[in-house]
């Protein structure tokens, strides 16, 4: 926008008290004076008060610089101090079949019905899923899921 690149001065002076908490830099500041001169905008029209332009700006941008500098003040190069480290992947085990077998002797006959069929499943399924395949309603096999894990949970201390 036209009037901002014209008043570079009056954004530095109103961002100044807040500028050196802002995670950013000059050229994030003009942007977002842009926002700012595009939300004031907006409202003038609105308000069909064009004469007060620059005091509506000033306080949309402020408060737009209050956020921005709501955050921590940052320091020169942070990515060299806090880069973070690639997450380890523990290999998880598969349970075996006599686990699984173990572990579903605590359930009742439908409960490891139903537990079975979720192992079997290629990707997580909800509930709602659950109780269109057993012609239950939701809250039941939410129902019969809780019971089977705190059963299981159970059975296994």
């Amino acid at each position: 926008m036209l009037w901002v690149s014209e008043n570079h001065s009056l954004i530095r002076k109103i961002a100044s008290p807040y500028y050196m908490y802002i995670a950013g830099d000059k050229e994030d500041l003009y942007q977002e004076a842009t926002l700012a001169a595009y939300k004031t905008e907006i409202i003038i029209r609105k308000k069909n008060a064009p004469e007060k332009f620059v005091q509506f700006f000033r306080v949309i941008f402020r408060t737009d610089c209050i956020k921005m500098a709501s955050g921590l003040q940052t320091v020169h190069c942070l990515e060299d101090y806090f880069l973070p480290l690639p997450e380890e992947t523990i290999p998880t085990r598969e349970p075996k079949k006599k686990d699984i077998c173990q572990a579903l002797k605590a359930v009742s006959k439908r409960q490891k019905e139903i537990c079975i069929w979720l192992l079997q499943q290629p990707t997580p399924v909800s509930t709602p899923d659950i109780a269109k395949e057993f012609n239950v309603s939701r809250r039941h096999a939410c129902r019969l899921v809780s019971n089977s894990v705190q059963r299981i949970a159970e059975a296994s201390l």
